[in-house]
């Protein structure tokens, strides 16, 4: 399906842009035959072979990947809280955690075992189903420790123990930190091939760093974010040697944050009208990448996707580098590739 001089071709390219050589890349995948978060993995791996069949030869520098997806509530059910599915998406997952004195009761399962075990075993199905042994893949849904202990512990009593009770919520976020760290490397070691995020649709191998989320920034202070944030952020940083962080949410009064912060930040999706994406190039200048995305109901605000590309490209600075995820579901798709073409850059 996917010649291999054209992947080696594209993966020098993305390098290229990884290292700063390239201001501007642009990929497009296909919207047939969605199979994330599918209950039924014979028809997961049916409708995953026909996604990545729809894929050959759409423009751009695209790397085919198979996307392990369980929902948000992968890291969190590790800690054994009970699980509750719909056949498509909006998994469910209860609390184990209700008070500061349930943290040091805190116990999980085998990192390697569980959502782990079940994306590899899913993975191989498609790869042997494809008859390669070379298909990129993402890891599954990598929520951040703030993100997954929202997901362990009561929410409400969680943010109330940032202020009563913060060695206990340090002291949780460190034990969810340390299991994030094991359930990455498992990931690794049984699906060799990962070489994405599973958002956005990226591709950032393991030897340039991680993808993870980071919803729960936007509701934190800076002050509470400074506190139990980013040194656990630091810690996956650290570890995986730079973090690229996807945040559908409003999350400019963490920018300085971000900016200040330790850790080696590789790039950011940004989702309009939650951030002010100004003040983020501004900011960061050259030093991440940047994935615009926008709220569907805000295309019209712009008239077409392609439009909202325009105004992205007016905001940007001199050194600022964007890969561009182009919308082959809505109507003006031909007009978003005559506008990537015209930048003639790869």
């Amino acid at each position: 399906m996917y010649p291999e001089s054209v992947l080696n071709k594209n993966k020098i390219i993305l390098r290229r842009f990884w290292k700063g050589s390239i201001r501007t890349v642009w990929s497009s995948y296909p919207h047939e035959h969605q199979y994330r978060q599918i209950v039924d993995t014979d028809e997961m791996v049916s409708e995953a072979i026909l996604n990545l069949s729809c894929g050959t030869g759409m423009p751009g520098i695209n790397i085919p990947r198979f996307t392990v997806d369980f929902g948000t509530i992968s890291t969190a059910s590790f800690w054994g809280g009970k699980v509750t599915r719909q056949q498509f998406g909006n998994p469910w997952i209860d609390t184990v955690v209700h008070f500061p004195e349930d943290v040091s009761t805190m116990v999980h399962t085998d990192p390697c075992s569980g959502d782990t075990q079940k994306a590899a075993d899913i993975y191989y199905r498609v790869a042997k189903r494809m008859a390669t042994d070379s298909l990129p893949c993402t890891c599954f849904d990598l929520q951040g420790p703030l993100n997954t202990l929202s997901l362990i512990w009561n929410q409400d009593n969680m943010m109330i123990s940032m202020y009563e009770y913060p060695e206990k919520v340090h002291e949780a976020l460190l034990k969810v930190t340390n299991l994030l760290i094991l359930n990455i490397e498992c990931l690794f070691k049984r699906i060799p091939m990962i070489e994405a995020p599973l958002w956005p649709y990226i591709w950032l191998p393991p030897d340039i760093g991680l993808g993870i989320t980071e919803d729960y920034m936007p509701l934190l202070s800076p002050e509470l974010y400074k506190a139990f944030g980013l040194p656990y952020v630091k810690m996956l940083s650290d570890k995986f040697k730079g973090l690229f962080i996807h945040c559908c949410g409003e999350f400019t009064h963490q920018i300085e944050n971000l900016s200040n912060a330790d850790i080696n930040l590789l790039g950011m999706e940004i989702v309009y009208p939650k951030i002010d994406i100004e003040k983020l190039f501004k900011v960061f200048e050259d030093r991440c990448v940047f994935v615009p995305n926008i709220m569907d109901n805000c295309i019209e605000e712009f008239g077409s996707y392609t439009d909202y590309m325009k105004y992205v490209e007016g905001l940007r600075r001199t050194g600022t580098r964007i890969w561009y995820i182009l919308r082959p579901d809505l109507p003006d798709f031909n007009d978003q590739v005559k506008l990537m073409e015209s930048f003639c850059e790869v």
